[in-house]
């Protein structure tokens, strides 16, 4: 019978009174929980390294201060508001490094219009607005830098997943293609599941039956963050007990179920009679930003067009003394609101590739709705080179500029894949294809086809200006990598 977690004590606060595992450690090794293994400085960078940033940044700032004036009394006390802002916000363990960057720059706005103000009406002297300004600039260049690097060294977000056992489960095996998050415990909250038949572990991670003893997992396992899943032992009442279970703890609190497939500018909370709401915009941007994004697709596929062409004409030059045939490709795929269209590419196959494709079907080594072959025998010597470098997208500008495609999309299907397809994977025609996205920036080919179909719809879903050109930024680094590409 697995051992069980103490009970609420009389004061209210959850007790560890028998550990639910007992990890092993050996001598001389780092730390292991479940089945990843936790590197002891990343691991202390997770605790101390925002206090580490905070101290380090005050301290630039004031050497900045004390460099500009003798006595930078007002510099010193617009620094320490800043860095307490600064502070408070970079506790979130959730929130992407990007925003947490812009959260640091945004925190000295109210500093300075407070300076400004004192200025303009309590008779503050002009001359120390500059100390005040470098005072706080050295300390967010000194915070910025400081962050990107803890983004990078520290250890992953340690989560314990509240949900029952399917949550956990899907937890576990969603989080573990990523190094940002893992999963070193669960807490097993069902209504049929007595505490005696609980099973002590989940994949490899250690779990335990209820929320009675939150606090003392949570500081056991050091973890960073309670992730709770909806479900039908989740109440509103339950997770408020578990806020105060964990209120005098260091760990963040967060929420999913409902809102996995949207994006976080999609959502933002109000409430309604003390009822906390989550409002969710809908998928389909303002035709304003529709219309900037189909501009700058045209714009920016006609400069490519002109700076590549000596690229574009060396390769249709390789591609015609490497083998017999055209060296563009032609091909049917289905663009948005499935329209078909023809889509070009530098070919990398011979030319009768998709005669010999019909012998090859037993060799798929993807899935029943795509044909891929790691070693695709069709695959011509400067075809091998044009697909591991991603060269032989680079005719899709055409289609770009034509409007068949943007620059970021789902990826282009053809008319057979397409017709395979169920209802919601059919969510990708709102949308026009494109030349990269989400799907070949996490994998590409490496990917099975539901996961490269559930990035797909994300992005159907949630795409911005912004996240565009974040995908663009992430391809260059896709493409030089070469991984997926075959």
């Amino acid at each position: 019978m697995p051992r069980q977690l103490g009970a609420v004590d009389k004061g209210g606060t959850a007790t560890l009174s028998a550990p639910p595992f007992e990890p092993v450690v050996a001598a001389g090794e780092p730390e292991t929980v479940g089945v990843s293994t936790v590197r002891p400085f990343a691991l202390w960078l997770r605790e101390w390294g925002l206090h580490l940033e905070v101290f380090t940044a005050f301290a630039a700032g004031a050497a900045a201060a004390f460099a500009v004036a003798p006595r930078p009394y007002l510099a010193l006390l617009v620094l320490t508001a800043w860095v307490l802002g600064s502070y408070y916000r970079g506790r979130a363990v959730t929130t992407p490094l990007t925003h947490q960057l812009r959260a640091v720059a945004g925190s000295a706005l109210l500093p300075f219009t407070a300076v400004a103000a004192g200025v303009g009406f309590a008779g503050i002297p002009s001359d120390e607005v500059p100390q005040a300004f470098a005072a706080v600039g050295a300390g967010i260049a000194t915070s910025v830098l400081c962050r990107s690097l803890r983004w990078r060294l520290q250890a992953p977000v340690r989560v314990v997943v509240v949900g029952d056992r399917a949550a956990v489960a899907t937890a576990i095996t969603s989080w573990a293609r990523t190094s940002r998050m893992h999963v070193v415990g669960g807490m097993l909250v069902e209504q049929d599941l007595p505490a005696h038949s609980a099973p002590q572990e989940i994949l490899g991670v250690p779990t335990v039956a209820g929320l009675e003893s939150a606090r003392g997992l949570v500081g056991k396992l050091h973890a960073d963050l309670v992730v709770v899943h909806r479900g039908e032992g989740i109440t509103s009442d339950t997770f408020r007990r578990l806020t105060w279970a964990l209120e005098a703890s260091n760990c963040n609190i967060g929420v999913i179920g409902l809102t996995e497939s949207v994006a976080p500018h999609r959502i933002s909370p109000g409430s309604i009679d003390r009822l906390g709401v989550l409002d969710v915009r809908p998928p389909r941007p303002s035709t304003v930003v529709r219309t900037i994004k189909a501009g700058a697709d045209r714009v920016l596929a006609a400069v490519l067009l002109v700076f590549f062409a000596p690229l574009l004409l060396a390769m249709v030059a390789a591609v015609r003394l490497d083998s017999r045939g055209p060296a563009l490709f032609k091909q049917v795929r289905v663009g948005r609101g499935g329209k078909p269209f023809t889509v070009y590419k530098m070919r990398t196959m011979v030319q009768d590739a998709e005669e010999q494709k019909q012998k090859l079907t037993q060799d798929n080594e993807f899935d029943s709705v795509l044909f891929k072959m790691k070693s695709d025998p069709r695959i011509t010597r400067v075809g091998a080179f044009l697909r591991k470098s991603s060269l032989d997208e680079l005719p899709q500008l055409l289609n770009v500029l034509k409007g068949d495609m943007s620059l970021v999309g789902p990826r282009p299907h053809l008319p057979e894949e397409i017709a395979a397809m169920d209802s919601d994977t059919l969510r990708r025609l709102a949308v026009r294809p494109g030349i990269t996205g989400l799907w070949q920036v996490s994998g590409r080919s490496d990917l099975t086809f539901q996961e490269a179909a559930a990035l797909d719809t994300y992005y159907a879903d949630n795409w911005s200006l912004a996240g565009d050109v974040a995908i663009c930024a992430q391809t260059l680094k896709a493409v030089v990598s070469g991984r997926g590409a075959y």
